[in-house]
């Protein structure tokens, strides 16, 4: 019985010390590219040829998720200013992803209830496009 238990929780730490971290890297790597290509996508929204997010700009960063950081198109959603907007005005946008599992057991830890599952960031930028 006591052998069985030590081997029980032998297996569990060692999962956890080997899995752990890799869904942990796993999650931050897709935050940051979600970051990142919404900022990119909002610098070419707020510039002065387009002044708003152009289905072009859109299908872009649902296309650069997609393909370079192999998220499924199906769990990208995107909200945002898609009305030419202009000089000295906000263009904002927000970019959602479904999140990969961030822990191994989550039940154990309780992060079931806290975790959302969705990976959401938003940004804002000043237009630059000369509206007449």
């Amino acid at each position: 019985m006591k052998a069985a238990l030590v081997e029980m929780l032998t297996v569990y730490s060692l999962l956890l010390f080997l899995f752990q971290p890799v869904l942990h890297d796993i999650y931050s790597t897709r935050a940051n590219a979600v970051e990142m290509v919404l900022d990119s996508a909002i610098q070419k929204a707020a510039n002065a040829e387009n002044g708003r997010f152009t289905p072009e700009i859109i299908d872009g960063m649902k296309e650069t998720l997609a393909h370079t950081f192999l998220i499924d198109p199906a769990g990208i959603a995107f909200e945002g200013t898609t009305v030419l907007t202009p000089r000295g005005e906000y263009i904002e946008g927000k970019l959602t992803v479904v999140s990969t599992p961030r822990w191994l057991f989550r039940n154990m830890f309780g992060a079931a209830d806290r975790d959302s599952g969705t990976i959401v960031r938003y940004a804002k930028q000043m237009s630059e496009a000369p509206v007449r």
